[in-house]
């Protein structure tokens, strides 16, 4: 019983200690994005680690405020993004209605122009400090 309740509770040490933010070194990343010399308000933006399987990787991206800002978030893992390069992806789909309650996207106002990731227009790298990205700025 005492050998059970030992491993149990280094079981639970080990876990908690996989939860810590630091353990993941992400470091807080903002930046703004802007189409047409506006706010890309609701836009997404996807920041995918260069020279990394994407199946291991965790989903790093932000939504884009009202004001045209964005704070990046690391998947189950909170604010920020490792440190490394990255290629950015941004797509934008308004919301045009709501079914049953759930938003309604349109088409990318962006063509898709912004989403390939085979052929990415945006890059940034992230330090191991606190970044503020240049603003991103959007054309046709």
């Amino acid at each position: 019983m005492n050998k059970l309740l030992f491993f149990a509770g280094m079981l639970l040490a080990l876990c908690c200690t996989s939860c810590r933010k630091n353990e993941h070194n992400l470091y807080p990343v903002s930046g703004k994005v802007r189409y047409k010399g506006a706010p890309a308000a609701g836009a997404a933006v996807f920041f995918n680690r260069q020279n990394r399987e994407s199946l291991n990787e965790h989903l790093v991206m932000a939504v884009v405020q009202q004001d045209g800002s964005f704070e990046l978030v690391c998947g189950p893992w909170g604010k920020g993004a490792p440190p490394g390069q990255y290629d950015v992806l941004i797509e934008w789909k308004p919301v045009v209605a709501q079914l049953n309650g759930n938003p309604q996207r349109g088409p990318d106002k962006l063509n898709g122009r912004y989403a390939d990731a085979s052929r990415p227009l945006l890059h940034a790298t992230v330090e191991a400090k606190k970044n503020e990205l240049p603003s991103f700025e959007l054309s046709d």
